[in-house]
Formats: structure tokens, C-alpha cells, sequence
């Protein structure tokens, strides 16, 4: 293996190269010093061998100390020539790699900072994009030079800013869930940025019928306006989401958000009980530090929807919150018969034959659109009924979650079994659907 210091000098007299991007050749070697202060350490050491030399041989040692200092920029050998009472005229390169842009890096870091002025985060990461044939340059001198100790320009461009705005901003680099991501190409000072969203977790209560959980786009111009929706764009005026979305994006100042939540009710069913767990995503948000007790209150302030014991959560949340879709859930349902009465022992027989059983439920038809039709099976725990009138029954459903109570109440034409109708033998509609409890 070659000397160090012969591959750096031969890298000099041939290529013009900056303190980073000689010293970068040699990344793997040495530790506890940056890639700047070694291509100074290296030109230092090879300006001191090329004085020796001068003082020894005179003209060689000269030239090198030339090249040394114009190729390598080099204010330690410049100084030296000086004293030695030579005068440079040839003008001072640029960086064959990176062009000068390692001595920009200050002038790069208040660029990013501007970027970000308007959003306030915790931590950050640095990305950088390098231009190929800039990649492929340093690629071909290694080659050249048989060079294996050095790491990608890459890495040192994203370790330096991210160095520099650390300092700034008194933030810490975070590699694995960062706030905002700092995305920056050096040579065309294209700045881009990336803000990973805010999660809000807690649960909700549903305290009036007929609004969904999540915002409902119209079916037919799906979002953009149109007759069907009289130009709303949505089905329903307003939603779950949209409720408790509204604090959340005037206290974040983010651009709109992804309800998350552990199964879903009907538009005219009612949540009660504990409340159902959810996470709001909120996209692009601008604050982060913000009073989730203020935004609890204004939810509540609505009558409609109720949140409590709101939190910071992240996406690993999220997935949890997924699956808690079959914990076990207790319905309160108003049931009437459309044809006949009910009989008392209608009561016992409900209770007897609904004890611990699965039941089959095939997609139900009015889900079909978006679900796909398949047989799933799910458990009833218990069932307790009390007759309200002799046309109409109350029933207290324990079961598994994503159990389709409408349809596990008529049947949905056979294709859930067995059905509370089906074991009554009578024709039956669920008037109103409440969720008591969910078990998480």
C-alpha cells in the first residue's frame, strides 16, 4: 500500500482539491477530527516536506509548494513561498469535486434556516441531493488513485449542515422519527422540506345521530362540487373529524388532517359509554407545542362530539389504534318487529341461543362498494333483551368488534347466520344503534 502522504500529494499536484475534499479521501482513518481539519492536517504536513525540501534542493521543493498552494488553497504554504521570496501569479482554483461548496456551508445553513422560519419542531434531520456526475467525479479519482479509505460526499455535506443548524437552533438531529426534514441540493441551492405530521390521540364520544366519523366526499364528483352535493363536495355537512379537526388545525396551523380510529360506526349511531380511541393526524403542521386542554374544550363546547384524555401520539400509535378494530364492544340497540309482536319467551330464546356463539357475516350489501365480499366471523358473548312494547324489543349486545350489528339484527337476506331474525322467525329493523363501551 502506498503512503499516505504519496496519495495525498500526488491528489494535489494533479487535482484541485478543498481541506473537505482531500481529507475526505481519508475519512476511515483516524477519529475525533472532521475531514476538513485532515485535508489541513495533510497539506500542513506535506507544505512542511515540501519547505525541507526546498531549503535542501531548492526548485522541486518550490514547485511542489506551488501546487500545494494553489491546488490545495493552501494559506500555510502560500505563506511559506512568501517567506521564502517567491510571489504566486497564477489565480486561485475552485474544487475539482465539490466546487466550492464546503466553503458555502454557512451560507447554505441561513438558507435552510429561512425555509423553515415559520415552523416550530423539536428535532431534524438533513437530506442532500448531490448531482450524479459530481458523485461520479469523486467515484473516478478513488478509482485513480486506488483510494478506499474515503466516505461519500454525501454523508459530509449532510453531517456538516446538519452540524451548523444543530448549533443555530439549539435542535438535535433525529434520525428515525425527525419533525421536519431538511432537503437540500448544494449546487443548484434547491431547498426543499419535508414536515412529518403531528399526532393527536384520545377518545371520542358521539353525542348526536346523523354525522359520520370521518369527512364523506361526495359520492358522485368526489370532493370537486357538484349538484348532487348542492357543490359541497361531501355528503355531510359536518363529521367526527371535522369537529375535532377544526381546534386542532387553528391550534397547529396545519393544512388538514387523517382520522385514524379503532372501528367505525354508523352515521346514525350513537358513542357513548368510554368513547372510541382515535388518533388525528394532522399534515404540515406549523406548531407542535400546543394546549391540548384548550382544544378539548372547544370540541365539547359543540354538543356534538366529545374528546378526552387527548395526548402526543406518533404513527406507531396509529397502528395500534388498528388493531383494537375486534376488542370486545357492548351495543344498546332499539329493535322493531315489522311483522307480529314479540312474545316473552322471544326474550329467553334470545338470550339461550346467543351465549357464546360465532356468527357468520358475509360482507353486508350496503358496504359492498368499499369492502371486500368476504365471509368473516366474529363472536357474541352475550345478549340481554327487555320488551319495550309489544312490537319492540331493546337489546344489549356484547360482542367481538366488526361484528355488523344492522345486519346480525335482520339477516341481511341470509347472509349473515345465524341472525336474530332468523332464530325468531320474524321480520326485524334496528331503529337505533348505540355503542356503551369499548373494551381498550
Amino acid at each position: 500500500m502506498e503512503d499516505i502522504l504519496e496519495v495525498a500529494e500526488k491528489l494535489l499536484m494533479e487535482n484541485c482539491l478543498c481541506d473537505n475534499c482531500l481529507g475526505r479521501q481519508f475519512a476511515a482513518l483516524g477519529y475525533g477530527i472532521d475531514n476538513a481539519e485532515r485535508g489541513r492536517s495533510l497539506k500542513n504536513t506535506l507544505t512542511f516536506k515540501a519547505h525541507k525540501l526546498a531549503l535542501e534542493k531548492g526548485k522541486v521543493g518550490i514547485e511542489i509548494l506551488k501546487k500545494i498552494a494553489l491546488n490545495g488553497m493552501s494559506l500555510t504554504a502560500k505563506n511559506t513561498l512568501k517567506k521564502l521570496g517567491y510571489t504566486l501569479k497564477e489565480k486561485k482554483g475552485s474544487c475539482t469535486i465539490c466546487r466550492g461548496k464546503f466553503q458555502e456551508l454557512n451560507s447554505i445553513a441561513e438558507k435552510c434556516l429561512k425555509k423553515i422560519d415559520d415552523y416550530e419542531f423539536n428535532n431534524f434531520l438533513v437530506g442532500v441531493e448531490v448531482p450524479k456526475d459530481v458523485i461520479e467525479a469523486e467515484d473516478s479519482l478513488r478509482a485513480r488513485y486506488g483510494i478506499n479509505w474515503g466516505e461519500t460526499i454525501k454523508s459530509e455535506f449532510t453531517r456538516e449542515v446538519g452540524k451548523i443548524l444543530a448549533k443555530i437552533t439549539g435542535k438535535d438531529v433525529e434520525y428515525r422519527k425527525p419533525d421536519i426534514v431538511i432537503l437540500f441540493n448544494p449546487f443548484n441551492e434547491e431547498i426543499k422540506i419535508q414536515v412529518n405530521p403531528l399526532f393527536i390521540g384520545g377518545r371520542y364520544k358521539k353525542l348526536i345521530r346523523g354525522i359520520p366519523q370521518s369527512r364523506w366526499l361526495c359520492r358522485k364528483c368526489k370532493g370537486r362540487g357538484c349538484s348532487y352535493c348542492n357543490w359541497k363536495g361531501k355528503m355531510y355537512e359536518e363529521s367526527v373529524q371535522e369537529i375535532i379537526e377544526k381546534p386542532v388545525l387553528d391550534e397547529t396551523l396545519g393544512e388538514t388532517t387523517e382520522f385514524h380510529a379503532s372501528g367505525r360506526e354508523d352515521v346514525d349511531a350513537l358513542v357513548l359509554g368510554n368513547g372510541r380511541p382515535f388518533v388525528i393526524e394532522v399534515k404540515n403542521p406549523k406548531r407542535r407545542s400546543i394546549n391540548l386542554k384548550k382544544v378539548e374544550d372547544e370540541v365539547n363546547k359543540t354538543g356534538k362530539v366529545e374528546v378526552q384524555n387527548l395526548y402526543f401520539a406518533d404513527r406507531d400509535t396509529v397502528r395500534k389504534i388498528k388493531l383494537l378494530e375486534g376488542v370486545k364492544k357492548i351495543y344498546e340497540v332499539v329493535v322493531e318487529v315489522e311483522d307480529g309482536e314479540i312474545a316473552d319467551k322471544d326474550l329467553e330464546i334470545l338470550k339461550e341461543k346467543f351465549r357464546d356463539i360465532d356468527i357468520h357475516q358475509q360482507t353486508p350489501r350496503r358496504v359492498l362498494h368499499r369492502r371486500a365480499d368476504k365471509v368473516r366471523v366474529k363472536h357474541i358473548y352475550s345478549i340481554d333483551a327487555d320488551k319495550l312494547t309489544p312490537k319492540r324489543l331493546k337489546l344489549k349486545i356484547e360482542c367481538q368488534g366488526g361484528l355488523y350489528i344492522k345486519e346480525f339484527i335482520d339477516g341481511d337476506e341470509g347472509r349473515t347466520k345465524p341472525s336474530i331474525s332468523e332464530i325468531l322467525g320474524k321480520k326485524l329493523k334496528c331503529l337505533e344503534l348505540t355503542v356503551l363501551d369499548i373494551s381498550c
